[in-house]
């Protein structure tokens, strides 16, 4: 019998959305965890990075969801500013606008790591969250089941553009720091639920405690979004103003 695991994995390669049968669906964290992983064993994609959304309990709770969505961020699925994309390539696209980390040297994730800032630089970046799930099943699920199931769906990762590195970083404030997205000449803002970055770090020490993860030197850590997520749809034009810290460009096509 065909593995949940093997199932997203497969529909990773097509790009195709499946079915959930009932027997296949995590049951809590940990089997989406246990899936995710095994999706990435079957895939054999190279992984450089992780990506990280609903960070603090606030919107944990708004959302009435026991912790954060968590994936692996492939290799290939790193693109860099500016961008045209085949909308195929990540269907029913959400896009969210964040902060990137990079590390400078191998880290492993314990208790303190989030005060330790010359381990990584800092990117101004879009994720284009995605799925392998049929959107119109997802629409039967409570909030917990869709949070298991996106956790094991590698936490909805799709891909991500790199824009410019943040300079003088010791200097910014991140929570303070204005976004404008134009999507076809509208226009939306910073979102207040937004959370700082350290934050993250945190979140994702605390959801890997018993057994703590190590980004390697390069890899990057995508750290949650800091405006409302936007559904894209094909021949989306997105422009997107970090004002002092620039500009990502993105068509999709």
């Amino acid at each position: 019998m065909t593995t949940l695991a093997e199932k997203l994995a497969n529909a990773w390669v097509k790009k195709d959305l499946i079915d959930v049968k009932p027997e296949d669906f995590p049951k809590n964290r940990k089997d989406s965890h246990l899936i995710q992983e095994q999706f990435h064993k079957i895939l054999k994609k190279k992984t450089v990075g992780w990506k990280i959304g609903m960070v603090t309990k606030n919107l944990q709770d708004g959302a009435k969801v026991d912790g954060p969505m968590i994936g692996r961020i492939i290799d290939e699925t790193v693109l860099m500013n500016p961008l045209k994309i085949q909308y195929s390539k990540v269907p029913h696209c959400i896009l969210e606008c964040e902060f990137a980390l990079k590390f400078l040297e191998d880290t492993k994730m314990i208790p303190g790591t989030e005060d330790r800032k010359g381990n990584y630089e800092v990117f101004i970046s879009l994720e284009l969250v995605s799925t392998r799930v049929k959107p119109d099943f997802k629409k039967n699920l409570n909030s917990r089941e869709l949070m298991f199931l996106n956790v094991a769906d590698n936490g909805g990762a799709g891909a991500i553009v790199i824009g410019d590195k943040i300079q003088n970083l010791h200097n910014i404030n991140l929570n303070s720091i204005e976004v404008e997205v134009n999507l076809n000449g509208k226009i939306t803002g910073a979102w207040e639920k937004r959370a700082h970055p350290t934050e993250a770090i945190k979140c994702i020490i605390n959801e890997f405690k018993d057994n703590p993860v190590t980004f390697k030197k390069g890899d990057w850590f995508m750290t949650g979004s800091i405006i409302q997520p936007i559904k894209i749809n094909k021949g989306d034009k997105i422009k997107v103003d970090f004002k002092t810290l620039g500009k990502i460009n993105l068509d999709f096509i």
